[in-house]
């Protein structure tokens, strides 16, 4: 992944306000109303306790006034997209440029909630990054901060507030720098070692049948010479090893597409637990590397809701990283609500079935209505593959092919009984 930069974007600098200040307007006029009287009436001391007192309120405040002029500061994120239990490293550079020294400066970055570990959060488990430091005349200053995501998802970083003033700290001032970066989190992603799905005949549909063709550049393996074969099949160093011809086998050319389908609605009967959702997302995504790389064409379809973002949820088929990287950003952004009911996404998927592609269906609780859906797509011959996520295992028996998937464990052998 490339480093993403962002140049600092501030806004206009300002002092805190602080109610009841010690320090005011009002104890300014106060102060020079006595330093006026003391210097009436000649007393020597006074005066020069409120003069040394005034003189320091001044100084302070246009200190002060001047503490963040020309504070260059830059942050960049070593990463816009990762998985859990990846590394983010937030790099923040500030710079000092003029002569007056900063003895105090803050630099407080706040984090979204659910992209920060327990262990890295601040006090009282509040989702802050803060470090305190000094600055001389003309330095530059380097704060690298290492956060490690547990949970996918699409998280948005606000800007940096720096906060400074003077020496003694009577007239602090803040401001914000740097710009909104965005991070996305991708589902985890577990082993999938077999799916019920075999690899398409020369017209591309996937119907169960031998290929017709091969893909001369992607050889499986090796096998005895029978006498159909032509000699360019054959296999010399093999042969040679093997005391024996053997030819090359080839894998087939023409390669299956299937249409990942991911369905929001039977996940709010657990809205309570955000579990199930996050296996199923990380079904999908499983599924869809295991298919990619075996060169098979993939699309996707789901009636999600997304953060920041509207629209259907639709990827049109495709086997390349740039394919499967789309679609893990796609699942980062997916939440567990439902952007359009089941049965206005039931036509899109008879398309789907109809299209001669195989459909792996990833929904929570299976309702009647879904299942009924699904036993019709079954009877019409479309290679179809049922994982249901989050549901107690029961008796039921379904007329299509489905499987319970309560665990990363359940994905290791899909095609199985």
């Amino acid at each position: 992944m490339t480093d993403t930069a962002h140049a600092a974007i501030f806004q206009r600098d300002r002092s805190l306000e602080l109610t009841g200040h010690v320090f005011g307007r009002f104890t300014v006029l106060v102060l020079l109303a006595l330093l006026a009287i003391a210097a009436w009436y000649r007393q020597t001391a006074i005066v020069t306790v409120l003069g040394l007192t005034l003189a320091t309120i001044g100084v302070s405040r246009l200190w002060s006034r001047f503490s963040l002029r020309r504070i260059g500061c830059e942050r960049s994120l070593s990463t816009s997209a990762l998985f859990p239990d990846e590394d983010l490293v937030l790099t923040i550079r500030l710079s000092n440029q003029k002569v007056l020294p900063l003895p105090w400066i803050e630099l407080y970055q706040p984090m979204p909630p659910r992209l920060m570990q327990e262990s890295e959060a601040g006090t009282f488990g509040s989702t802050h990054l803060a470090r305190s430091m000094s600055m001389p005349w003309y330095s530059r200053l380097t704060w690298r901060q290492k956060v490690t995501p547990h949970r996918r998802g699409h998280y948005v970083i606000p800007p940096l507030t720096i906060t400074s003033g003077d020496i003694l700290g009577l007239y602090p001032r803040i401001m914000d720098a740097a710009s909104y970066d965005h991070v996305s989190v991708y589902p985890r992603l577990y082993p999938v070692r077999t799916l019920p799905l075999q690899r398409t005949d020369a017209t591309g549909d996937l119907l169960g049948r031998t290929a017709l063709q091969e893909d001369p550049t992607r050889m499986r393996g090796i096998r005895d010479y029978q006498p159909q074969d032509g000699f360019r099949r054959v296999h010399w160093k093999a042969s040679a090893r093997h005391q024996g011809l053997k030819v090359k086998m080839y894998e087939p050319a023409a390669l299956s597409r299937a249409n990942l389908v991911l369905i929001a609605d039977g996940f709010d009967s657990i809205a309570d637990d955000d579990e199930p959702f996050e296996l199923a997302a990380s079904s999908a995504a499983s599924v869809a590397r295991y298919c990619i790389e075996r060169q098979m064409q993939v699309g996707f379809l789901s009636n999600v809701a997304l953060v920041a973002g509207k629209g259907r949820v639709h990827l049109p088929p495709g086997n390349t990283n740039a394919h499967l990287i789309s679609l893990l950003e796609l699942l980062a952004r997916a939440t567990p609500a439902s952007d359009m009911p089941f049965d206005v996404l039931r036509h899109r998927l008879r398309e789907l079935a109809s299209s001669g592609a195989a459909l792996i269906i990833i929904t929570g609780p299976i309702h009647s209505s879904q299942a009924t859906e699904y036993e019709r797509f079954d009877r019409s011959r479309c290679p179809l593959l049922v994982l249901e996520i989050g549901a107690a295992r029961s008796n039921v028996r379904y007329q299509f092919a489905h499987r319970s998937i309560e665990g990363p464990d359940d994905l290791l052998n899909l095609g199985g009984k």
